[in-house]
């Protein structure tokens, strides 16, 4: 009784903190995002992105995904599916090449 007491406070309290606060504690899955990401930089470096661009990018999610799951689910999870989704994504060419470059800035912006 006592343990479903506390998840109801618990539940309580999250929604009451409001979705910006469930927003910071957003469930991550690394290998979901890797493969997410990766294609978005792959599609984008195939329509021809600026290197200096999509180095920046690779960087940036790169630094994020550690700072947000920790070294070690990101080099196991994420760093593998990004990089074949990067291969992928790079050797098929896209439909619409300003669609592809429109995803990767608004990537760098999330």
């Amino acid at each position: 009784m006592r343990g479903a007491l506390a998840l109801g406070l618990a539940l309580l309290a999250a929604f009451a903190a409001g979705p910006a606060a469930a927003q910071e504690r957003a469930l991550v899955l690394p290998h979901i995002e890797g493969e997410r990401q990766g294609r978005i930089v792959g599609e984008a470096a195939a329509c021809g992105a600026d290197e200096a661009t999509t180095q920046a990018a690779l960087r940036l999610l790169s630094e994020r995904m550690r700072a947000r799951v920790g070294q070690t689910l990101w080099q196991d999870r994420f760093l593998p599916e990004f990089n074949d989704a990067l291969r992928l994504g790079a050797q098929v060419p896209p439909g619409d090449c300003a669609k592809a470059l429109a995803a990767l800035t608004a990537l760098m912006r999330e």
